[in-house]
């Protein structure tokens, strides 16, 4: 997850030989076991995944992974169970507790100083610059980030991100990842040119990074994943359903032999 083309560091990832459920999962960032960007333990912990694969047989609850840009682990919650092109998968999407503030949150005290919900204060890891992260048009944030700017019409379905993951093996079918930037500005003293402006979270951009897997390689993954054991667990009743005359038959051969 980044907000360009830019290198988002070295992941150090768990192959999962020893134990499956760990694969994928970060062991180190940029040689960092953890970060010191924030105010708690809990906050500087580099959890989940690189965010590109997660462990094989997911359960419907969360799933988390590490965002450099972020600067910070991300949890997203289970929503609903679905299907892309026949393939199941869950979804899961951010809960509106992602970038609440201490207040409204406790547990993400540790990002503070916080401002209202909905915005994250990203100084720290940015050269203390006054930068805060959000999704885009301050969705699911206090209703004032909104109001204090023009043009704002947040949604879920145009705002909203999510991911769409096959739980068994872990992989995203769909995706669709937005996140937007934005800048704290205020009346600076002896700025003459600032001496009108109110404070304000000023939007600067906003991204949406979407893909899904298509053609050949959604088509192998369907025959293997989907459409076989489906076949197979078929089979598995219609031997059952033909070697029940068979073992009556021989029964019967064995009761007349006798």
């Amino acid at each position: 997850l980044q907000f360009n083309n830019s290198n988002s560091g070295l992941f150090t990832v768990n192959t999962g030989m020893k134990d499956i459920s760990q694969v994928h999962m970060v062991d180190s960032w940029n040689g960092l076991k953890k970060v010191n960007y924030w105010r708690s333990n809990q906050c500087n912990m580099i959890n989940g995944t690189a965010g590109e694969m997660w462990p094989p047989f997911m359960s419907p609850t969360s799933l988390e992974f590490y965002s450099p840009d972020a600067c910070r682990s991300m949890t997203l919650v289970y929503e609903q169970s679905g299907k892309f092109k026949g393939v199941p998968t869950y979804r899961f999407v951010a809960p509106k507790t992602l970038f609440a503030n201490g207040t409204d949150y406790p547990p993400n005290e540790g990002f503070c100083p916080c401002m209202q919900s909905g915005i994250q204060n990203v100084s720290t890891c940015r050269l203390n610059a006054p930068m805060f992260i959000s999704h885009p048009h301050f969705y699911n944030g206090d209703p004032s980030l909104v109001n204090a700017v023009e043009g704002l019409h947040p949604s879920k379905d145009q705002h909203g991100l999510f991911l769409d993951v096959h739980p068994m093996t872990g992989i995203p079918m769909n995706c669709s990842i937005k996140l937007q930037l934005n800048l704290y500005i205020k009346q600076v003293s002896g700025i003459i040119q600032t001496g009108k402006i109110k404070p304000v979270v000023l939007p600067l951009l906003w991204f949406a990074e979407s893909g899904s897997i298509e053609g050949s390689v959604l088509k192998q993954f369907y025959n293997n994943l989907v459409l076989l054991p489906s076949v197979l667990d078929y089979l598995q009743y219609i031997f059952l359903g033909l070697s029940v005359p068979l073992i009556i038959s021989a029964a019967v051969l064995l009761a007349m032999s006798q």
